[in-house]
């Protein structure tokens, strides 16, 4: 049986900002014709179920397993591995990762980076001009793409990654969004809207993981300032506690990254986006 609805962004992931395990705030983003960011009226709790889903979005035509994306890969292999990922982040005596640790969880939040429509669209709007004529054909193949080829290719360029949980010790919350996965520059600046920056070694990756941890993945340096990729892998996690400052640096990145939804808890949302109004 194929499945219609399909998440572009995983209820297992949008859960841990639930305030209640069944349901989460979502709030729409629009653009206005000059760019800049205006927000719509708050909305209420929808079901994660609901939260952010679009018809047929991995469905592949004209195969034996039309459903080889959705249930095959992400259900079965990558969404399925996210408790004990989510579990070993944020139990604060966990310090060590083991490799397929490591593996499985790159390959969750890289996956979630590359599953979204917002990456989809990015990679049609570069394709070539003279291949317009067959780009349904593209889109298609893309859906498959994506895992076969964009996902490989994104854990071999952040294997070497070393990972940090910052956890939040005041009032504030991380929020989240249908593009959850910030890639951000050496600049500071965040790199999600410009093409194949997902591949460059030396960005950093950062993921709101709950309202109260994010993950950030980054390129590890010895102690005489040597680069550590393709020489050692570092599997402690390193533990730093963060404030306020620090959540709305990572929230403030999250509006500009996001396409339609913004996602977290009700209360903190609504006072997020007031304060917004205010700057």
């Amino acid at each position: 049986m194929v499945k219609k609805d399909q998440h572009t962004t995983p209820r297992c992931y949008l859960k841990n900002f639930s305030d209640d395990g069944k349901s989460i705030f979502r709030k729409f983003k629009r653009v206005d014709q000059s760019n800049e960011m205006r927000n719509k009226e708050l909305n209420k709790p929808i079901s994660l179920r609901s939260a952010a889903v679009i018809e047929d979005f991995y469905t592949v035509q004209d195969v034996n397993n039309p459903m080889v994306v959705e249930t095959t890969v992400y259900a079965n292999h990558i969404e399925n591995e996210y408790t004990n990922i989510y579990s070993l982040l944020v139990y604060p005596n966990a310090n060590q990762l083991d490799m397929e640790q490591r593996r499985k969880l790159l390959a969750f939040f890289l996956s979630l980076h590359s599953r979204t429509p917002k990456q989809f669209d990015l990679f049609l709007k570069n394709v070539p001009e003279q291949f317009n004529f067959e780009l349904d054909k593209i889109k298609e193949d893309y859906k498959v793409a994506h895992v076969k080829e964009i996902l490989p290719a994104l854990l071999e360029a952040h294997e070497f990654k070393i990972v940090k949980v910052a956890r939040l010790t005041d009032s504030s919350e991380f929020i989240t969004s249908d593009n959850p996965v910030l890639i951000v520059g050496g600049d500071n600046n965040l790199k999600n809207n410009e093409y194949q920056q997902q591949f460059m070694v030396n960005n950093t990756i950062i993921i709101p993981i709950d309202k109260k941890h994010c993950c950030i993945f980054f390129e590890g340096k010895d102690k005489n300032g040597i680069d550590l990729r393709n020489k050692v892998f570092y599997n402690k996690i390193i533990r730093k506690d963060v404030d306020v400052s620090f959540a709305s640096t990572v929230n403030m990145l999250m509006l500009e990254s996001a396409q339609k939804y913004y996602f977290g808890s009700e209360k903190y949302i609504k006072t997020f986006f007031h304060l917004f109004k205010l700057v």
